[in-house]
């Protein structure tokens, strides 16, 4: 994992689990994990198509990925943490 500015510090990495709640649950770097595109499409309001006349529009529901960055973040103005998260789309 790497944190924007504060380098691999494991205070930070605490502090930012505390603030995010127990109930928060951040993948480990190379770990396995479902990525399910519509949930971005819904919150960036996406205009591509789930299905179109021909097979290169299609959008799988799920795909197998692998962690590949991790960096947790918190937003200046709000302090409210997140997780930016990479994904590498696994072979089928």
């Amino acid at each position: 994992m790497s944190f924007a500015g504060r380098g691999d510090d494991d205070l930070y990495t605490e502090l930012w689990k505390l603030c995010a709640g127990p109930l928060v649950d951040v993948p480990q770097h190379a770990e396995k994990l479902f990525y399910f595109p519509q949930g971005h499409m819904e919150q960036v309001q996406c205009t591509m198509l789930f299905v179109g006349s021909n097979n290169k529009s299609r959008v799988e529901s799920a795909n197998v990925c692998r962690v590949v960055h991790i960096r947790l973040l918190a937003e200046q103005e709000t302090v409210e943490v997140y997780a930016q998260i990479t994904l590498q789309p696994e072979a089928n």
